[in-house]
């Protein structure tokens, strides 16, 4: 294994790079067939939830602070998150990985124990997947649902009159990205970089909120601002907001360097659920994702019409200041 860990991916080559991925995948459950065939063979509900979300070097993650474990169970997390966003629990996942030659084999298997550490916490059977080369290492996981209701939650259903709500905290992982590239001092910067390394999808907090007909949700992957607009655009609803109510990830104030509202508004990767439900249904959800550990808060507003304010801001203002995609 020693030997194995200090060659490159050039010095052991396709054939044994995918035996020892399919050693490290395990054996399917009775009737399934996972790898060594075309495509694999799986149990699963009539109909599925599909996502899937792609990890490139350079621009979704840095090799002088990630480690291969920290990409493969990021990689792992965003795609349970977005199962989650839509109200469901994520079952089954195939990943595609494209590797440098030079790349030492340390790191791949650091990688896939990312892979199977992130497919064991959601309870995700990784099934198969591709391994090819690149210029850079990307990572692309795909992964199968299932509805926790009887439909998926989608985020056009939000209705005037509803509550705006959030899971966790926000801004952990923008911040942890800035005290990984050095830009902040003091506070708990340890707790606030493994929130950029370590995204925790909030498919327990889903299932909690799966029985109280839920109008619309998503997984805030790209920042509240960002997000919040994208719902109330499918939903076709303004809001208001009280950045005052955004619940700010514990570290962030002590850190220094950073506006903590703002970075809460801003941030991508926190992976927190957004929903809106009628306002008689707040405290219901309050107390049922309690149960699983995590607060919910409160912090705005639907409204009819397009005007979209975050305190007197107007929500475009704030997406102007927000990542993305495309633009880095």
């Amino acid at each position: 294994m020693t030997k194995f860990r200090t060659a490159t991916v050039s010095d052991i080559g396709e054939e044994a790079l995918i035996a020892r991925v399919v050693e490290r995948i395990g054996s399917p459950p009775s009737g399934d067939i996972w790898t060594g065939d075309d495509a694999a063979f799986v149990s699963a509900p009539a109909r599925l939830l599909l996502t899937t979300d792609m990890l490139v070097e350079g621009v979704d993650f840095d090799l002088r602070y990630s480690s291969g474990a920290d990409v493969g169970f990021k990689a792992m997390a965003a795609n349970a998150s977005d199962i989650a966003g839509m109200c469901g629990r994520p079952l089954h996942a195939l990943c595609a990985v494209a590797l440098r030659g030079d790349l030492a084999m340390s790191w791949v298997e650091d990688l896939l124990d990312g892979l199977v550490a992130g497919a064991a916490r959601w309870g995700i059977a990784l099934v198969g997947g591709d391994v090819g080369g690149g210029r850079e290492i990307s990572v692309t996981v795909t992964v199968t649902g299932d509805a926790f209701g009887a439909r998926p939650v989608l985020r056009s259903g939000a209705r005037p009159g509803d509550a705006l709500c959030v899971t966790g905290c926000l801004g952990g992982a923008r911040a942890g990205l800035a005290a990984l590239r050095g830009n902040l001092t003091g506070g708990r910067l340890d707790v606030l970089r493994a929130l950029q390394l370590r995204g925790n999808a909030r498919v327990a907090e889903a299932a909690a909120l799966a029985e109280l007909r839920l109008h619309a949700m998503l997984d805030l992957s790209d920042g509240l601002a960002t997000d919040l607009d994208r719902l109330l655009e499918a939903s076709g609803a303004g809001c208001l907001v009280d950045p005052g109510s955004v619940p700010v990830c514990p570290g962030i104030e002590e850190a220094g360097g950073l506006s903590p509202v703002e970075t809460a508004i801003l941030g991508g990767e926190d992976f927190e659920l957004l929903f809106a439900l009628p306002e008689e249904r707040v405290s219901a959800a309050i107390d049922a994702v309690a149960h699983v550990g995590t607060p919910v808060t409160r912090i705005g507003t639907v409204i009819g019409g397009s005007s979209r304010t975050i305190g007197r801001t107007p929500l475009e203002e704030w997406r102007r200041k927000a990542w993305r995609h495309l633009k880095y």
